[in-house]
């Protein structure tokens, strides 16, 4: 595979304090050789000291943006922000406690998806930071996948990702109602079924430094947005009411196994009321509703790619209920 050659990328990283880290992640992408890169950084409210470390910093990076949002909004809303601020074909968003594995990351994420135009997105290898192993915490692939070598996937981990900004765009970005959690799968599963395929991409790596703040601890919130999302998102994907039922139980189980019940039982509530809202927007004809169900809809041969590289959807319930008893890491109270 041939190395880009001064190929235009856009780098995006959200700022949220932790102004050390989100420097060195700067600096990497900053140091990256073979490609015209833009950092785009949008700043979610960091505290003033904070922010003023980074302004300082940004002087000396002559190719880095920053947008002071002033708030918290979401990962999703945070990259869509920060994806508008630049124009570049390729988007790579980058984590501010991560830094690019070497100079010729980012070249060779060009180079992949120059060779593959079929390729709409690629997960990166994230590694830890601190020892070099793979990062367990943001390994989200199928069960017998291998971080070393590649393979087709159905999503990407938003760690380290590139994205191709036609299809992102084409598709409408990502769901900002999400806010933080499954919003990767959320925009993953309509850029496949807008005939586009993604795949996980070893020799593209960063080096995670795997936050020891947690700072969306499981009981304080994590898993409220994740039971909210993923009923969500797969009520927008058009699961049958008994495959939600049963996934609520799933998860109900979950929470009652992990002490954090009311997290289940909020997220499965509020899912309830964002699905009905989308489902009287699509009912009226809201703003983008045709396209919004076109791109929810997914296609038979949509779903056949998914069932290829997901085979443990096809468990049985059985076994997919046994799981819902293993213990969450880093549970918060």
């Amino acid at each position: 595979m041939t190395i880009a050659s001064q190929v235009e990328v856009d780098v995006i990283i959200l700022s949220w304090n932790r102004p050390e880290d989100t420097i060195a992640a700067i600096a990497s992408a900053a140091e990256q050789q073979g490609v015209r890169q833009r950092i785009l950084i949008a700043d979610q409210g960091s505290q003033p000291d904070n922010l003023r470390l980074l302004e300082e910093f940004l002087q000396t990076v002559p190719c880095a943006t920053l947008s002071k949002l002033g708030r918290n909004t979401g990962v999703a809303g945070g990259r869509n922000i920060a994806s508008a601020m630049g124009s570049a074909s390729l988007i790579v968003a980058l984590d501010s406690d991560a830094v690019f594995a070497d100079k010729q990351t980012l070249a060779r994420a060009v180079a992949h998806m120059n060779a593959q135009p079929q390729l709409c997105a690629i997960g990166f290898r994230i590694s830890n930071y601190f020892t070099g192993d793979n990062d367990a915490t943001s390994w989200d692939y199928p069960v017998g996948c291998q971080p070393d070598a590649g393979f087709p996937a159905t999503r990407f981990i938003g760690a380290g990702h590139a994205l191709r900004r036609d299809v992102f765009e084409e598709v409408g970005a990502y769901d900002e109602r999400l806010f933080f959690c499954g919003e990767e799968t959320d925009l993953s599963y309509r850029m496949l079924n807008a005939g586009y395929r993604i795949a996980y991409v070893p020799e593209v790596g960063i080096l995670h430094k795997v936050s020891p703040e947690h700072r969306v601890l499981w009981g304080r919130g994590r898993y409220y947005y994740t039971v909210r999302n993923n009923l969500y998102s797969a009520y927008k994907f058009g699961t049958p009411l008994p495959r939600l039922l049963l996934g609520a139980g799933a998860f109900t189980l979950r929470g009652w196994r992990n002490h954090i019940p009311l997290a289940a039982l909020r997220g499965m509530v509020d899912a309830v009321g964002m699905s009905l809202a989308y489902r009287k927007n699509l009912n009226a004809g809201g703003p983008n509703a045709a396209a919004a169900q076109s791109a929810y809809a997914l296609s038979s041969a949509t779903l056949s790619y998914i069932r290829q590289c997901e085979p443990a959807r096809q468990e049985p319930w059985l076994t997919k209920i046994r799981r819902q008893f293993i213990r969450l890491p880093h549970q918060g109270a």
